[in-house]
């Protein structure tokens, strides 16, 4: 296989997802614990009418101080998301507003491999919907939307391995 082929690493087995967490009063509990647990707590008091959401990793990519896109990653294992969410919806209005492309990325630790689902018509510009990628790939698309090319000596250093076979987006 020559090195400008992506490779494939079964690093991470599939696992279960977990269960939901209880409602009380219409309002999500807390379900991992590990998060600033003071304000998750106080805002869910303030009621099923004061929707709120709590992003895995939410990120604005900037380049020379301006927004140049929102994406939300996530771990391979968290739960599925449901695009048309009102907490979905609500950003990809937002990066309408912005002009700026809003996706979700999936990343694998360790092969730094990504899923990206492109959420509004400015992210697939960027962005197949869906579609897999292996770091150097994703870093170029990141680049490209900010009208920047990728430098060989970054591009050298960047992996080039797709998810795992049996986690990868069909052709």
């Amino acid at each position: 296989m020559s090195s400008d082929e992506p490779q494939t690493l079964d690093l991470f087995p599939a696992l279960p997802r977990p269960s939901w967490g209880a409602f009380f009063d219409g309002v999500r509990q807390e379900r991992s614990g590990w998060r600033d647990r003071d304000i998750s707590e106080r805002h869910r008091r303030w009621g099923a009418n004061c929707t709120a959401v709590d992003l895995d990793f939410l990120l604005a990519e900037l380049h020379v101080s301006e927004p140049a896109a929102l994406v939300e990653y996530k771990h391979f294992r968290a739960r599925p998301f449901n695009p048309n969410s009102a907490v979905f919806v609500a950003l990809r209005r937002l990066d309408d507003r912005a002009g700026i492309p809003f996706l979700v990325a999936w990343y694998w630790p360790g092969s730094w491999a990504f899923r990206v689902y492109p959420l509004n018509d400015l992210a697939r510009k960027h962005f197949a919907d869906p579609k897999d990628f292996t770091e150097r790939q994703y870093v170029q698309r990141l680049y490209r939307l900010r009208r920047l090319t990728l430098t060989r000596s970054l591009s050298d250093s960047l992996l080039e391995v797709l998810p795992p076979v049996d986690r990868r987006m069909p052709k």
